[in-house]
């Protein structure tokens, strides 16, 4: 039995997160929700950001589907977009029928959320707390929509708003113009604009508290004009995206240098020798994606950030998706303030071990709190020289993955080639000490290195790791005690080859007391690891469940089910991909202990049926088309049930009657095949030293 009231106080105690509110949701609602509980709560929750405070796409779905909770009036923060395919954005909530969300301040509307922003616009002045507004992908079929947005009056109370990220390609459309009358000045400390509008904005002084910005330029002309503006003198953030030219060219699924824009470096060069950034505290500069490659600024346009002298007063620098090289990243290096530096992120910008040396001639980096050098090539070296050749003892985040590719049927990882004799040295590293953060996903991490890291006396406070995507191949028995089960809160071992043994082997460990959240995705998890799950000791404890593309049969989601045991769980993901050659029949109904709340009784979100993730659909729910309509219409139902079934956009295969998921999925199940990951590696580490050498063989010749 769960003492709710020593709960709901331990959540409220401890760190903040999405998560973390959603139990406390959770618990109160469980507890009955006295009539005093939710108000002392929201005191306790001011000290919390509005951010986390978030009603997520399922809580949304359950009210557009007619169920509320008495925990809506903590919600401070909604996320209208959905993650998983085939399922509906649900409408945005209007406050003046649902009073469940009239203390939101934060709004997050999706991408191409047309719909949404429409309805913003015409309730607008009815959200009254609203401070934040985010939304992506606008196109300039969206141009009436911001012009009603730009001269609407409640705009004037907004201190965030995001309409472009520095996210964005704009290969395939226009950004509708934001131009907002002159006349009262805005609240706005933050936004998200095209160029022109961010100067429009800045020159009709609406935005005197203006700090922080996100921008795409896109040319010299608008470059010049918005260095022109004496106010960014005044910004302590700045996040700019050069997307002046367009190039396109790539090999298939191959890694490759990228694209440098030629435009692009001269509209760095322009923006940086010109602009006054004397308050900037915060920099980001990102290209695109490109394939299995980058394009955006080169050398040429880097150079001219560290012309400009900017780096030396920075304690945030991001750099990412940029064709660049060592040789850049290493003139970078020497113009930061090593002393001053917190946070550092060098991703996806082609660095190799000679990176890591640079890194080395520095010494030491004492203030730096995060290292981000993600989707490069380092190597077991590299990433052992920043293991013991540089000081770093302040590290809390490390993040040295590769990019993940997607789904292991189909998809294409690109590799950094880390492997075991990196993370073995990251496992006894006294730059370990303080990490809270680790993520080697995509790696070609294996058994010694999962064993490593997982038994270190260094990694005295991790909370996070993520080893997904990696040739693991078995989850040792050795490591039923292993030393980070003190601290781990999240587990990621998604497409790590892993069977019944293996959960069996990972169900056997007796005890992780902060253990909240653990992905399974895309193993090889049948009845009897879920069986082992059912009876994990750690089990009750858990928030989140993802076994997601896994082979559990009836018999094992009954005993997980019935068990009774995952009572804090909150979200739980069973769905299968159609190219799984074990998934279960289209028209199958799954057991009905799924549904019952009873099995699941803290769920505020689930995931069931059979998607197609390479096409982006649905085809089933996880019951036949009769069935599903009838759970959905059942006033006996629960609520998160509900949300699910009736916000699918299913292509109607459900019905039919095939003995695999797809009828043709017998060679298509890829998993456990280390071989393959390994030829990823070889391919990453072949790269690498192509890149070293100078060897770049990008752009191909033409004829």
């Amino acid at each position: 039995m769960i003492d709710y009231e020593a709960e709901i106080e331990r959540l409220l105690s401890g760190p903040p997160s999405k998560l973390a509110f959603r139990a406390l949701c959770a618990a109160v609602g469980r507890s009955g929700s006295p009539h005093d509980l939710v108000p002392r709560c929201a005191e306790r929750l001011a000290s919390w950001p509005d951010a986390v405070r978030e009603a997520p796409w399922s809580w949304l779905a359950a009210l557009d589907a007619g169920h509320s909770k008495p925990t809506w009036p903590l919600v401070r923060s909604l996320a209208l977009r959905s993650t998983h395919n085939g399922t509906l954005d649900p409408a945005l909530p209007d406050p003046r029928s649902q009073p469940e969300v009239r203390g939101v301040t934060h709004l997050d509307l999706g991408w191409f959320a047309s719909d949404h922003l429409a309805a913003l616009v015409e309730t607008m002045g009815h959200w009254d707390d609203l401070r934040a507004i985010e939304t992506g992908g606008l196109t300039d079929m969206d141009d009436e929509l911001l012009a009603k947005l730009a001269g609407n009056p409640a705009i004037t109370r907004i201190e965030s708003l995001n309409l472009v990220t520095a996210r964005e390609n704009m290969w395939h459309f226009e950004k509708p113009p934001f131009r907002p009358p002159a006349g009262q000045p805005w609240r706005l400390r933050h936004a998200g604009l095209r160029a022109p509008d961010l100067v429009h904005l800045i020159r009709s002084g609406l935005v005197p508290h203006l700090r922080s910005a996100d921008v795409l330029v896109c040319g010299v002309d608008e470059a010049q004009e918005l260095a022109d503006c004496p106010e960014l003198a005044r910004l302590d953030r700045l996040a700019i995206g050069f997307r002046c030219g367009r190039n396109g060219r790539q090999p298939l699924w191959k890694p490759y240098f990228g694209n440098v824009i030629d435009e692009d470096d001269d509209a760095g060069e322009a923006f940086f020798a010109r602009a006054d950034l004397a308050g900037l505290r915060d920099l980001t500069v990102r290209g695109t994606t490109m394939g299995l490659g980058r394009e955006g600024l080169g050398a040429r346009g880097v150079d001219a950030v560290v012309a400009s002298g900017v780096l030396r007063q920075l304690t945030e620098l991001t750099l990412e998706l940029l064709p660049v090289g060592d040789p850049t990243i290493a003139r970078v290096l020497e113009a930061v303030d090593h002393d001053h530096i917190e946070e550092l992120t060098l991703a996806d910008l082609v660095a190799t071990d000679v990176t890591a040396a640079a890194f080395v001639a520095t010494e030491a980096f004492p203030r730096l709190r995060r290292l981000d050098l993600s989707r490069n090539r380092l190597g077991a070296n590299g990433a052992r020289q920043l293991a013991t050749d540089v000081r770093l003892p302040a590290l809390e985040h490390l993040d040295l993955k590769g990019r993940k590719g997607g789904s292991p049927y189909y998809g294409c990882p690109s590799v950094q080639p880390v492997g075991d004799t990196g993370a073995e040295a990251w496992a006894s590293s006294d730059n370990a000490a303080k990490l809270t953060y680790l993520n080697m996903a995509a790696t070609g991490l294996g058994q010694d290195g999962l064993i490593a890291l997982m038994r270190s006396e260094r990694l005295l406070g991790l909370g996070f790791l993520d080893v997904s995507h990696n040739p693991v191949g078995s989850w040792p028995a050795a490591l039923r005690k292993a030393s980070v089960w003190r601290t781990l809160r999240t587990l990621d071992v998604t497409e790590c080859g892993l069977g019944d043994d293996d959960v069996e082997s990972l169900a056997s460990t007796p005890s992780a007391p902060p253990l909240h959240g653990i992905s399974l995705a895309y193993n090889s998890v049948g009845s009897r690891g879920a069986r082992a799950l059912a009876s994990w000791a750690v089990l009750p404890q858990l928030w989140e469940l993802n076994l997601h593309d896994n082979v559990i049969g009836d018999d094992g989601l009954a005993d997980l089910a019935t068990s009774r045991a995952a009572q804090r769980l909150l979200e739980l993901d069973l769905e299968q991909d159609c190219w799984n050659a074990h998934a279960r029949k289209y028209g199958a109904p799954l057991p009905v202990e799924v549904l019952d709340q009873a099995s699941f009784p803290s769920l505020d979100a689930v995931f069931l049926g059979i998607v197609d993730e390479y096409h982006g659909a649905r085809y089933s729910s996880g019951f036949p088309t009769r069935i599903r309509e009838d759970i959905a219409s059942a006033s006996a139902t629960r609520p998160e049930l509900v949300a699910f079934l009736t916000h699918l956009d299913m292509e109607e295969l459900e019905d039919i009657d095939t003995d695999e998921g797809d009828g043709d999925g017998a060679d298509r199940d890829f998993r456990g095949n280390a071989a393959r990951h390994y030829e990823f590696v070889d391919e990453a580490a072949d790269f690498a030293r192509r890149m070293i050498e100078g060897d770049i063989g990008w752009p191909p010749p033409t004829s």
